[in-house]
């Protein structure tokens, strides 16, 4: 009845709406205020105007209240037109006065800047909103730096990466990340432009390795780009991490294509011994998952790396010819990484004769990274018009509150609500335990699982834990298994101290007795 009774009020409320305002006549769509042109979002809302709006919402005065504009991104102007708009609420008599909406404003214009190929100007609108933000004590604010606040680095990478200054790009992206050791979605969306620069720095592999630790099938990413740097020994050492993770945790669903770019990997290295042993793992578990009606949709990948292995081989037994005819046979290796299919293109094609260098040995490596990057670099610059992908790169701020709000959920180990019970999961298939926080900002969540983790960890007197995010279509999970360094299960290269993750996030998350003390101090 009481559902009823919601629906027929409902009914009734815009009933009365009907009566008592008369139908607007149409007119052809607004073009939204100057703010939403700026940056698609609407003016500030004052707390005043909040009360306000609430008061009106609960009485027939709402009727006649104008409703706040919405956010719009297919409102705001482009280029130059975008510079100019923002310009008038930046600057002159309409100057925004609102420190965080002038920070949205100022950014806004430097991502039309960039439209409008003004990159030295994109730049120094950065270090306007920095310098802004910085007057505003907004840069101490830790909340303010892990959401609003990376837009400064990213906006500012953008514009250099686009300048051809590709390495200082990097090193701008890349030089505020530690503070997000722990946050995933960050993470994932802090640019290396590995596709545009050949050498790996060690701030780029610290990333990859914490991309990696929390979400373990990005080791395969980090061991491409290692292999890029011909640090194929390291990369073999990354690929076996991951395939123990998932051996433990997934017994029944190894993956074959895993285990055999492992094997690739230390044959590049030189380990033929470990390489066989590999090759021989893929190929009885490929078999072996056929047998039991679980066959894999990656195969045509996992044959081609096994052909890889084998022209590895075949180079080793001292039949040269043989395999750059294997080599030059294939045109296209989708499932082997550049690095890998590069450094085999190096090795084959030395004391090659003309008449060998067809096919797949027709270019040399150096050709093979160029055609690459400049396809990438391509790629990169195809979406600066799509009013869209550019302003991606300014994340919206998530408040203290956000975080606060997880407090007792999180910091709760003795009967924890965020671990299911699901009886319907087989230990025999999987170890790892899931955690679901309902109603919680999907970046905030995951900061929020983690630290659960390692505080159950902590509790069950283990030093630390695996992790793995679950996302799926509006939900986002996670799962973990608490345990020890080194133990079977949690190698190194994916393994995460429970220490190290509480001193950092509890910072961010406290605990409920340091919270109710941070709000009496306020």
């Amino acid at each position: 009845m009481k559902v009823h009774s919601l629906r027929l009020g409902a009914v009734a409320l815009s009933v009365v709406a009907a009566a008592v305002v008369p139908a607007a006549p149409a007119s052809a769509e607004k073009p939204g205020s100057a703010h939403v042109q700026c940056d698609g979002q609407p003016n500030n809302v004052t707390s005043g105007e909040t009360a306000a709006r609430l008061l009106g919402a609960v009485t027939l005065l709402g009727l006649f209240a104008p409703a706040p504009e919405a956010p719009d991104a297919s409102k705001r102007k482009h280029g130059a037109a975008g510079v100019a708009i923002c310009t008038s609420l930046i600057e002159g008599e309409s100057r925004e006065a609102n420190d965080k909406r002038r920070l949205g404003l100022i950014l806004g214009r430097a991502i039309h800047q960039i439209e409008a190929k003004n990159y030295q100007e994109a730049i120094n609108d950065v270090a306007l909103a920095r310098r802004e933000a910085e007057a505003a004590a907004l840069t101490d604010n830790p909340y303010f730096m892990r959401s609003r606040g990376l837009a400064f680095d990213l906006v500012e990478s953008a514009a250099l990466v686009r300048m051809g200054r590709t390495v200082e790009a990097r090193d701008v992206s890349l030089r505020n990340v530690a503070a997000l050791q722990y946050s995933l979605f960050p993470l994932l969306t802090t640019p290396t432009f590995a596709d545009l620069i050949p050498t790996m720095s060690d701030d780029e592999d610290r990333l990859l390795q914490w991309q990696s630790r929390l979400a373990p099938t990005l080791a395969q990413r980090r061991a491409d780009r290692l292999d890029l740097a011909r640090r194929f020994a390291d990369s073999a050492r990354v690929h076996d991490a991951f395939v123990e993770f998932d051996a433990e945790h997934s017994p029944e669903l190894n993956s074959s294509l895993a285990i055999a770019r492992a094997a690739v990997a230390h044959g590049l290295a030189g380990n033929h011994e470990a390489a066989a042993e590999r090759a021989q793992a893929a190929r009885t578990n490929a078999e072996a998952r056929k047998i039991a009606g679980k066959p894999e949709d990656d195969t045509a990948e996992f044959v081609e790396m096994m052909d890889l292995y084998e022209i590895l081989q075949t180079e080793r037994r001292g039949d040269i010819g043989a395999a750059r005819r294997l080599f030059a046979a294939r045109s296209q290796w989708v499932g082997a990484s550049l690095g890998s299919v590069m450094e085999v293109n190096r090795r084959l094609r030395q004391g090659a004769s003309p008449e060998e260098l067809i096919g797949g040995l027709a270019s040399d490596s150096d050709a093979l990274w160029r055609d690459r990057s400049n396809a990438m670099r391509a790629a990169l610059v195809a979406n600066d018009d799509d009013n869209k992908t550019l302003f991606a790169l300014t994340p919206g701020l998530r408040p203290s509150s956000a975080y606060e709000a997880l407090s007792k959920n999180v910091w709760r180990v003795d009967k924890s609500k965020l671990v299911l019970k699901l009886e319907m999961l087989d230990s025999t298939k999987t170890k790892m335990e899931l955690l679901f926080l309902p109603l919680a900002d999907p970046a905030t969540a995951m900061e929020g699982y983690v630290l659960h983790a390692a505080l159950l960890a902590k509790s069950r007197g283990h030093n630390g834990f695996v992790f793995t995010p679950l996302i799926g279509n509006n939900i986002v999970g996670a799962s973990f298994r608490s345990g020890n360094r080194g133990e079977k299960g949690f190698p190194e290269d994916l393994f995460i101290s429970a220490e190290d993750v509480i001193a950092k996030l509890s910072a961010v998350i406290p605990d409920p007795v340091e919270l109710q003390q941070r709000r009496e101090n306020r």
